[in-house]
Formats: C-alpha cells, structure tokens, sequence
C-alpha cells in the first residue's frame, strides 16, 4: 500500500509526460487491473469524452482511446498529438480515438486502421 503523499509525488511525475507519453505508460498498467470474471470480464481503458457543440439535448461523444502501435512506427508514437485519428473498432464496433493511424484496440487487441 502506498502512502497519499507518494501517490502525489507519482502524480505530479506523471503530469510532466506529454499526452502520448502518458498514454503509453497507461497502456502498460491498465491491463493489469482488468477483472477476470468468467460471467462478465471487464478491462480497464482510456475514454475521450466530448460535448456536442451547441447541443446541450445530446450526449457527449464517447471515444475509447487506442494504444498506438509502436512496433509499426519504429517505437514511436505515431502522429503528432494534437491530431486525433478517429475511427471503429472492426472486430468490437467500439469508437476509438489515438494519436496514430495504425492502434490497438484496448478492449479487444485488434489493429484499429483510423482516419
């Protein structure tokens, strides 16, 4: 068990890592906290949550945010940030959101290809 004061000492590292750098360290933690239930598996993610503009009657967009795939990109992260490739998951259906064209589906492993 960890004491508040580590667990803000973490936090505050952690908040220096750009937005991908952030992400990639969460892809590597996420996963193993997922529930293992036979009857109703569950796996930890990342969701970018956006209003509609002007439309306060319709839910925000929900996104679930893709690990890039590093393999693919020489260890890197992909595009830039600031663009996000948006996309569905072809095997889950699940909308999904990454800073790189080619990621991973966080729910179900399958290559996302994102526009």
């Amino acid at each position: 068990m960890t004491t508040d004061g580590e667990r803000a000492a973490l936090a505050q590292e952690l908040s220096r890592l750009s937005l991908v750098e952030l992400v990639d360290v969460l892809r590597r933690v996420l996963p193993g906290h997922d529930e293992r239930d036979v009857v109703m598996p569950s796996t930890l993610c990342l969701a970018e949550v956006s209003p509609v503009p002007a439309r306060d009657d319709l839910p925000p967009v929900v996104e679930i945010v893709a690990w890039p795939d590093r393999d693919y990109y020489d260890g890197g992260f992909g595009g830039e940030p600031a663009n996000r490739e948006q996309g569905s998951c072809l095997a889950c259906g699940l909308e999904v959101t990454s800073s790189a064209k080619r990621a991973f589906c966080p729910v179900c492993g399958t290559d996302c290809r994102l526009t």
